[in-house]
Order: structure tokens, then sequence, then C-alpha cells
């Protein structure tokens, strides 16, 4: 019984050996050939912004707006504005580089045909490269600018789009897409 257990002896120290020169070149090669993480370091300095004029009843709805929006929208941080008086109460700006939503824009005049997006309750137009977003069917309209480096602006749309429906009061007039 004893031969057996010097037979052993040597496949005992070889596994022990074996199994953390094992786990330690594991861990190097995977450090070796994964990519390095370099840290996000996401710019949410004040955005500088033009604050639209608003008549009283608007910068009301405007206010009632940016005092609710969301801290992040579509997956990005919201970012203070600068801009003057009226700025905080009606311009909102999420990211690096940032989207900016404003409060109070001129409305756009589309025809019927049309084409609109419908996101979380507030009907949209977009411009052809779909950069410019503005609200179709809200007493107030509301524009965002988003950046072409948002690979997609409708994130940004839908998770202010549940707010604007909210806060902002729907038109009597929109585009029948709109519906």
């Amino acid at each position: 019984m004893g031969s057996e257990k010097k037979s052993r002896l040597p496949a005992v120290v070889a596994t022990v050996v074996a199994v953390p020169v094992a786990v330690v070149a594991g861990v190097l090669v995977f450090n070796a050939i994964a990519p390095e993480a370099e840290p996000e370091h996401e710019d949410l300095s004040p955005v500088s912004v033009e604050a639209p004029s608003l008549s009283e009843e608007d910068a009301v709805i405007c206010l009632a707006l940016t005092a609710t929006v969301p801290e992040k929208a579509g997956g990005l941080q919201a970012r203070p504005v600068e801009g003057g008086a009226g700025a905080a109460e009606s311009v909102m700006a999420y990211g690096d580089p940032a989207a900016v939503a404003t409060c109070g824009v001129e409305p756009v005049a589309v025809e019927d045909t049309a084409l609109v997006y419908k996101l979380n309750g507030v009907c949209w137009y977009s411009d052809e490269a779909g950069l410019e977003w503005t609200t179709l069917d809200r007493q107030v309209p509301v524009g965002v600018s988003v950046p072409e480096a948002n690979e997609q602006p409708v994130d940004v749309l839908n998770d202010l789009s549940t707010v604007i429906a909210a806060k902002i009061p729907a038109s009597a007039e929109a585009p029948t897409g709109c519906a």
C-alpha cells in the first residue's frame, strides 16, 4: 500500500504546479490580446445655446418641460446649458457632442403626405439627413438637433417624447400622418 501512495505523489505535485501555471498563462494571454479599454470621459461642461424668444404662455409650458426632462436621453447624460436669459428654461442638451432640444422653435410647415414619425405619442418631422427634428402636433414646437456622430437619434427622441407628450399640450392641427 505504501507504494500506491508514492506512485500518486508525482501526479499530485504535477497537478498542484500545473493548474496555477495554466491559470497565470491564461490571464497573461487574455490581457495581451484583449483591447485596452480607455475610460470614456464625456464632456459635461455647459453647452452654449441660443434661447428662443417666447411668449409668457409658451415660456411657462417650456419651463414645465425642462423642469421634468430625464437625466439621460438615448443613453446620453444631460448637460447644463448657457446662453443668456431663458436658456435653461427652454433648451436642453445631452451627450458629447451635444444633442440639443429647444422648446419654442418656429413651427415647420409640411405637406399632409410628408413622412412623419410618431414616437411615444409625439409626431416628429425630420430633415433628409435625420439631424434636425421638429414636433408637429404640439402647441409649442420642440426642435432637436442631433449631431451626425449620434448613430441613433430616435433613441434621444423616444426618451424626450414621453415628457413632451406629458407637458406640452397637443395642437388642434397636425398633418394627417400624425393621427
